[in-house]
């Protein structure tokens, strides 16, 4: 049996638990002229339209709310993917990143499906990418 009956199923939301949940959505904001979705925010939630999904940030609270305090302190391995659209612009954000407050740990690179890619640390350790436009990834366009 499948959850899926007749809809088209889409990432609604991908969320990062923050020590300083603010600080970290002002950075995604910065780097990537993310705006907040006003509508769903709350002193312990910061959501961020970055297209078809919004890129979201909780506070600390949040563990509790949603029922998995016994997970917080946990490590994840996650990490969200950032379509700049070309390989100069991949390669022309490193240093604008990092000059955010972003750690380079990879790249520029070629990756082996043909993708210019840069690994990156925000802030708070979270690993994400920035890569040039894909399009077998271009479900909603």
């Amino acid at each position: 049996m499948s959850i899926r009956t007749n809809v088209r199923v889409a990432v609604q939301l991908f969320s990062h638990f923050c020590t300083d949940h603010e600080a970290l959505a002002g950075f995604y904001i910065e780097a990537f002229g993310l705006s907040p979705v006003a509508e769903v925010g709350s002193p312990i939630f910061i959501a961020l339209d970055a297209g078809n999904v919004a890129l979201g940030f909780h506070a600390a609270d949040a563990y509790d709310l949603l029922g998995i305090a016994d997970r917080k302190g946990g490590v994840t391995a996650n990490h969200v993917t950032f379509d700049l659209g070309t390989v100069a612009a991949v390669d022309a954000a490193v240093d604008e990143l990092i000059a955010l407050g972003a750690t380079l740990i990879q790249g520029p690179f070629t990756t082996y499906y043909g993708a210019r890619q840069t690994v990156l640390a925000d802030p708070e350790g979270n690993v994400f990418r920035i890569s040039d436009t894909q399009p077998a990834l271009t479900f909603g366009s």
